[in-house]
């Protein structure tokens, strides 16, 4: 009977957790949808078009990673059935993602301690934002935040899976490109919501 019983905890377990993660792609495809309507994909002339590749990451491909370098990009904050529009003026920030010789990758945000770094960051949004519009070549990043993510190291061993890379840290993660942008998903276990991540390696 005790066997019995373990059995059954399990099974219940196991059916929880893949009604989590049911319920986390449903509201995680009801979010990117709704970041296509409130970036205006539809309309060149939007302003917010650069979050645009990450409502057609599922379009994505595992392409081979660049070489050893960290990509460089902006992180949106995406709460499930939370405002998109408010999110796209104000859970903004830069990330990094660092890619060592052996492919391992990390995410990193980064993140301001003191005014005059979030000038410097501001900065750094401005200049990446012309890249992912295609409107400047390269993204100049002030000095200080530049030697920063060149010490940013890797850590963990993606695997390529569905035409994404995949990996386990913090969070769930998935790496697509979608035209010249690297797009990265993240689902936080103890949040409801996720992270997304347009990345760039035409920086300086």
């Amino acid at each position: 009977m005790r066997n019995i019983a373990c059995l059954v905890v399990v099974l219940v377990a196991a059916n929880a957790a893949a009604d989590r993660r049911m319920n986390n792609e449903d509201s995680r495809t009801a979010t990117l949808a709704k970041l296509r309507t409130a970036a205006k994909c539809d309309d060149p002339a939007s302003p917010w078009r650069v979050w645009c590749a990450v409502a057609d990451a599922d379009k994505g491909t595992a392409e081979d990673l660049p070489k050893p370098r960290a990509l460089v990009g902006l992180t949106l904050e995406l709460a499930y059935g939370g405002d998109v529009a408010k999110a796209l003026r104000d859970k903004v920030s830069l990330a990094a993602l660092a890619i060592d010789a052996d492919g391992k990758v990390k995410l990193t945000a980064i993140t301001p301690s003191n005014a005059e770094e979030k000038k410097l960051m501001a900065e750094a949004v401005v200049n990446l934002a012309m890249v992912f519009k295609g409107k400047a070549a390269l993204a100049k990043l002030p000095d200080d935040l530049a030697s920063y993510v060149k010490t940013l190291k890797a850590s963990y061993t993606p695997t390529k899976v569905g035409g994404a890379w995949t990996w386990k840290g913090a969070s769930d993660a998935t790496l697509r490109k979608v035209g010249s942008i690297w797009v990265a998903i993240e689902t936080p276990a103890k949040k409801d919501g996720i992270f997304a991540t347009i990345l760039t390696d035409a920086w300086e």
